[in-house]
């Protein structure tokens, strides 16, 4: 078996999926090959997690500012329930999330103290969509892609359209919940970079600054 002409990839694939006691003269040529092209595989090694930390990080930028941005949406909203309900609850409700986007939103962007575990929280929250009957909850920042069942399976979506309600009562509508595939994927990003070391690096800079 020739290994000189393998890339990098199939090189460490190969090195990866070999049976060593099957094919023991294959296996020494490889191991030899791979030290051979040591610094080249380490090149790669090296730009394959640069490359995966700046589209992370670059996710991670994006989270922030949706976040910001789902602050001035419920910022947007407690300035309308201002001028005309004027409803205290709800003055409360939106004036709370506006502060919470906001707060999580800068916070991660700037990779400070809890800003990974607010966006956490927040993301959390935004995961289901639930009507049992007597008690209805739904949150969803700047959109949303939920996949639920409300007698049938249903698909449902929306951008620039933040909303919370929590209700409870009597016959609230058709039973159901739904799940926001928008929040678990910005919940994998995050733990995506908890992975990598992001917010233990970010948490260090902060004592660094103390």
């Amino acid at each position: 078996m020739d290994y000189s002409k393998y890339s990098v990839n199939e090189l460490m694939d190969c090195l990866n999926n070999i049976d060593k006691d099957a094919h023991p003269e294959n296996y020494k040529k490889l191991v030899l090959e791979v030290e051979n092209r040591k610094p080249e595989i380490e090149v790669a090694q090296k730009q394959d997690q640069e490359e995966f930390t700046f589209s992370t990080e670059n996710r991670v930028k994006l989270l922030s500012w949706l976040q910001i941005a789902t602050c001035v949406g419920f910022t947007i909203a407690f300035a309308d329930v201002l001028i005309g309900s004027m409803e205290l609850l709800d003055l409360i409700v939106y004036g709370v999330i506006a502060v919470f986007n906001g707060v999580a939103g800068y916070k991660l962007l700037k990779r400070s103290r809890y800003g990974y575990e607010l966006s956490y929280l927040n993301q959390i929250l935004q995961i289901l969509t639930i009507n049992t009957g007597t008690l209805f909850f739904t949150y969803t920042g700047l959109g949303s892609f939920l996949v639920g069942i409300e007698g049938e399976l249903f698909f449902r979506a929306n951008i620039l359209s933040t909303d919370f309600r929590f209700y409870t009562g009597e016959n609230l509508g058709q039973l159901g919940f739904g799940v926001d595939l928008v929040a678990i994927f910005f919940l994998s990003v995050l733990h995506s970079c908890r992975e990598l070391g992001l917010d233990a690096k970010a948490n260090k800079q902060i004592n660094q600054d103390k």
